[in-house]
């Protein structure tokens, strides 16, 4: 009688419960291959939506930001206090700037601007955001760097029709942050797969 127990005997290996075969493998690269191009094809478009998304949010911020500090400024003196803001950079009024902001600089030609970024131009007193993927942009394919940007602007009613603010003549309305002809991102309810979009 064997002193191992029977659980305990391991079985040898038919010749017919060999692993994967050489072609069975290169069908499952294949296949894992396809399934990935597949998904990438689908999901890549997303970033560009996570980019708009990240930029309208970090723009109604600001402008709420804005809105604030005018209200501010309008409690404690006037109306006419509130226009010191005009071409100004609006950054620093959030309680938290956006990581990807790297702040004032002379002229975006002097500075390294790395795609994603945020920073203001003293030169034009405007705003701007560097596109990282200016690819899923609508409109036209651009050449080099594609940029967006925004001024704040006082809104004003210009009495005197010299097309500048003269606190004594014109009536201040309020201040905006102001897109500058910016390229806009296609709806992304475009990118929707038809599939997802009936229940």
């Amino acid at each position: 009688m064997s002193v191992v127990p029977r659980w305990a005997k391991v079985a040898t290996p038919s010749s017919d419960q060999s692993g994967f075969t050489l072609f069975e493998l290169i069908v499952v690269i294949v296949l894992v291959g396809l399934l990935f191009l597949i998904a990438s094809w689908r999901l890549l478009p997303l970033r560009g939506d996570a980019e708009a998304t990240h930029v309208a949010t970090t723009v109604g911020a600001l402008r709420s930001a804005l809105g604030l500090e005018v209200t501010e400024r309008i409690v404690k003196d006037s109306l006419d206090s509130a226009a010191e803001l005009d071409r100004t950079n609006p950054m620093p009024l959030l309680a938290q700037v956006p990581g990807r902001y790297i702040g004032a600089v002379e002229s975006a030609q002097e500075a390294d601007i790395p795609p994603g970024s945020w920073y203001f131009e003293r030169t034009s007193g405007q705003l701007r955001y560097r596109v990282r993927f200016p690819q899923y942009l609508a409109g036209p394919k651009r050449e080099g760097p594609v940029e967006l940007s925004w001024q704040v602007r006082l809104r004003y009613l210009d009495n005197d029709g010299n097309e500048r603010y003269n606190a004594q003549a014109d009536s201040l309305r309020g201040i905006a942050l102001e897109a500058m002809d910016n390229p806009q991102w296609p709806d992304p309810e475009d990118n929707i797969p038809e599939a997802l979009e009936t229940p």
